[in-house]
């Protein structure tokens, strides 16, 4: 996994709840009040210089859906994607789920798996990670949505171009709509990612050495619990797993990854906000750790006013902190970042002109320096 030239290596109540949703997970509302804790804020210098690495080309895919309508209106498998169907969740919930496969070689010895977050409106949402815009679902129809276009500045497209995994020997898969949306049931859920965790551990072949995760928002949550059943199968132990998450949200009402109702606040929140995340105890969540590595880039802003919605954060001890640090466990990292929510899942067209630079460098490129030091 050679790394290119001049990179450096180490650089009802639903409703309303879904309404208020629209906002911050898809890019759209401005936030709303949050919770007070009377804790000193502390601000960041804006003009801090961001990371060079340079963008990919953008590139033109189909993204298709697991669970099809056929020309009869019936349901159906896509084939390729039986998993997910064999995993047990309704087809109207499967149908939703939208997968491009960019490339996907018969010699495997990487696999990247990329993951937009929760899609709640009736329109799509950019995401940085991916590199979707906001209208890549106009041309879906009940079988696939040809023509979309994958943002070359995006995570995906830069990880791509860096050529870190082996070029031709690397399956990369984007979803542009996982529909692992945060009110499911939680049987609905578990059913999701399992249906995620088989299909992509068909893609595996006995070369495929490295498997790399990377999500926002749902979609952080998302990889973070396919690491879990990944790391817990013994027969992936030659293989090392990297998981990046930005921003990832996790019910913690339902106890997702480990999550609880004690907040964790920002200790780099903007002065007047309350960020803060849900804690986890996360060496509980990941008893296998060998070839695991983990990195959480967290704001905590509630994702919309008064529904608790926030991203997780974990810690050391035995209780969590009142105000969170850094963390660099070896296996796990984390890093604090005054980012609103949606800033972090793009923050190519969400923070200010002026702030981008810096929203880049403490995102996307940290996420990109992170595993340039580990590969």
């Amino acid at each position: 996994m050679a790394h290119s030239s001049g990179i450096p290596r180490r650089i009802s109540l639903w409703a309303g709840v879904a309404l208020a949703l629209v906002g911050t997970l898809t890019g759209c509302a401005p936030p709303g009040p949050e919770d007070s804790t009377g804790e000193p804020q502390v601000t960041l210098d804006s003009q801090s210089q961001a990371l060079a690495y340079p963008n990919g080309s953008s590139r033109t895919v189909v993204s298709r859906r697991v669970v099809y309508k056929n020309a009869s209106g019936g349901y159906q498998a896509a084939p390729g994607f039986e998993q997910f169907r064999a995993a047990g969740a309704t087809d109207s919930t499967l149908h939703a789920i939208r997968i491009a496969q960019v490339e996907a070689p018969s010699v495997r010895e990487a696999i990247v798996f990329m993951t937009a977050g929760q899609k709640i409106s009736s329109s799509g949402h950019s995401s940085g990670v991916t590199g979707q815009s906001s209208n890549w679902d106009a041309s879906c129809d009940g079988v696939s949505c040809p023509n979309v276009v994958l943002d070359g500045r995006s995570l995906a497209m830069k990880l791509n171009a860096l050529g870190w995994f082996p070029a031709g020997k690397t399956h990369l898969s984007v979803v542009n709509d996982n529909n692992f949306d945060h009110l499911l049931d939680s049987d609905t859920k578990q059913r999701i990612v399992n249906g995620f965790v088989h299909w992509l551990q068909a893609q595996i072949r006995p070369e495929t050495r490295s498997i790399y995760l990377a999500g926002s928002s749902r979609g952080g949550c998302l990889v973070m619990r396919m690491a879990q059943a990944l790391r817990a199968n013994t027969a992936l132990d030659g293989i090392t797993l990297y998981v990046s998450s930005l921003d990832g949200v996790c019910k913690h009402s339902q106890g997702e990854l480990g999550t609880f109702d004690t907040k964790v606040n920002n200790p780099v929140r903007p002065s007047g906000t309350f960020y803060g995340a849900w804690a986890t105890h996360l060496s509980a969540e990941f008893p296998r750790r060998a070839r695991l590595h983990l990195y959480q880039v967290v704001g905590g802003q509630e994702v919309a006013p008064a529904t608790g919605i926030r991203a997780f954060s974990g810690y050391a001890g035995t209780t969590p902190p009142s105000k969170g640090t850094d963390l660099d466990w070896g296996w796990y990292k984390q890093t604090w970042v005054k980012w609103e929510h949606k800033e972090i899942g793009n923050p190519y067209t969400e923070p200010r002109t002026s702030d981008q630079p810096l929203a880049i460098s403490e995102t996307i490129d940290a996420q990109l320096t992170w595993l340039a030091s580990l590969l």
